[in-house]
């Protein structure tokens, strides 16, 4: 059955490849997980046999360069469990003047190295339907862009468009979400009522979210610029900044109780209120690039705005921050037989709390898959192996630890890769552990998702 649908899609893919040009081309991936913890509820599944596709589309004119890139992923084994996403689609005339060029559309940017390191999501939205392996998409709107000298670039953006980020799939039904994505974290079904004092007590929680206009969600203007210095040697500095939409979508949450006789709730219907907030993003980076290793140090601030939100509604927290950060890159010689380059990172997030509202639910009540930062001070470990090397074969080994000091645990990331001419095979595995409750404050990606330990296998298929 697997291999009659994947011989169909082929099929049906194959020939829109011809007219590709050499920077084209069409992934199809066929792949088989298997998690070992368990579901949440019944929608979940302990295996999901993934389909997916990636068709990145280069072409030009006389007088313009055009790209697409829209990608998919789906699930045999549950059909709501189907995700389309557009990483870049823009258009760039080809002639305008010596030292500009103009891009029109949505197109991916190094806005930020420590962004891109960690999936933070501050800089470009990102697919998100599975919280390990999110991708990267562009900005959408216009961008401007100048070669002030040799040495020095300049760039602008601004668009009256935003796109946020794409999440998994879920239903609403009988007030309870539920998905069928192992990485969609079922919001609580009771709550606390006036904790810390001596009305405290439990009720049953029922959801419902509010119907908001298209135009509130994806009509918001924005505006940056980024500066790049590359000196004649390795060394750069970039420094950007912009005001935008905040990627990840912000849920305010309008509690409504209903009393007994005596006055006290016996439960609550919440009334999530989905709603974007801008935010002041500026970045520092500097670091060289030489042959045989590379480095970066990374600041960022981020300020975002109020919601606007009553103070009795509950939501999560819209403190400023300052994102910190270095990596350090370098090719080990093969003293093991095979060449390997070692990698280490850190990043920790500085957060300058406001008090809260005070309203019928505290807001350390509030949890959602969209939350702002998936760490907050983590250093991992990446090593890359390349264990063979020949004409159209190469084995390939990439090992990643990534540790977070708030949660005491992390995350263990291991994949071969075999490519053969157009054919890749893998197998790997994602092995997560944390020493805190799922629900404390200091709970972060690692101790929420800790049932999502997994094996995986695939293959892929490049025209």
């Amino acid at each position: 059955m697997h291999r009659s649908i994947g011989l169909l899609v082929v099929t049906l893919w194959s020939s829109l490849s011809l007219a590709a040009t050499a920077a084209s081309y069409l992934d199809l991936d066929l792949r088989e997980s298997r998690y070992l913890g368990g579901v949440q509820h019944s929608a979940q599944q302990n295996a999901y046999t993934i389909f997916s596709g990636d068709l990145n589309l280069e072409t030009q004119s006389p007088g313009f360069n055009y790209k697409i890139n829209p990608v998919f992923q789906g699930a045999i084994e549950a059909q709501d469990e189907f995700y389309v996403g557009i990483p870049e689609f823009f258009v760039q005339p080809r002639k305008i003047a010596p030292g500009f060029n103009l891009t029109i559309g949505r197109q991916k940017r190094q806005w930020s190295r420590l962004d891109e390191e960690f999936n933070l999501g501050i800089w470009q939205p990102q697919l998100r339907w599975d919280y390990l392996q999110p991708r990267q998409q562009g900005l959408t709107g216009v961008f401007f862009d100048w070669s002030l000298s040799s040495a020095l670039r300049f760039s602008f953006f601004t668009s009256p468009l935003f796109l946020p980020d794409q999440g998994p799939q879920y239903r609403l039904r009988d007030g309870q979400f539920s998905s069928s994505n192992r990485w969609f974290v079922q919001p609580t079904s009771r709550v606390r009522l006036f904790n810390n004092t001596a009305f405290a007590s439990d009720a049953p929680l029922y959801f419902e979210v509010a119907k908001v206009p298209e135009e509130e969600i994806f009509m918001h203007s924005s505006f940056g610029f980024s500066m790049n210095y590359q000196s004649s040697g390795a060394l750069w500095s970039q420094v950007s900044y912009a005001y935008k939409p905040r990627n990840q979508i912000h849920l305010g949450i309008e509690p409504v109780g209903r009393l007994n006789n005596s006055g006290t709730p016996v439960e609550v219907n919440a009334v999530i209120h989905p709603k974007i907030v801008n935010h002041n993003v500026l970045t520092w980076e500097t670091g060289f690039d030489r042959v045989d290793d590379r480095g970066w140090i990374s600041l960022t601030g981020d300020i975002p705005l109020r919601s606007g939100f009553p103070e009795s509604y509950a939501e999560a927290d819209l403190n400023s921050t300052v994102i910190a950060g270095f990596a350090y890159q370098h090719y080990v010689h093969p003293w093991i037989g095979v060449p390997s380059w070692l990698e280490y990172s850190y990043m920790r997030v500085f957060e300058f709390r406001k008090s809260g509202g005070k309203g019928l639910v505290n807001d350390d009540e509030v949890q959602s898959s969209l939350d702002r930062y998936p760490y907050a001070e983590v250093a991992a470990v990446d090593w890359r192996l390349l264990l063979k090397q020949a004409h159209s074969n190469r084995l390939s080994w990439r090992n990643r630890y990534t540790y977070s000091i708030p949660e005491r645990g992390g995350w263990l990331s291991t994949s071969i890769d075999w490519a053969r001419g157009p054919m890749t095979w893998t197998v790997g595995a994602d092995v997560l552990g944390a020493a805190v409750d799922p629900n404390s404050r200091e709970a972060g990606l690692f101790s929420r998702y800790r049932a999502n330990d997994r094996v995986y296998g695939g293959l892929s298929y490049v025209f």
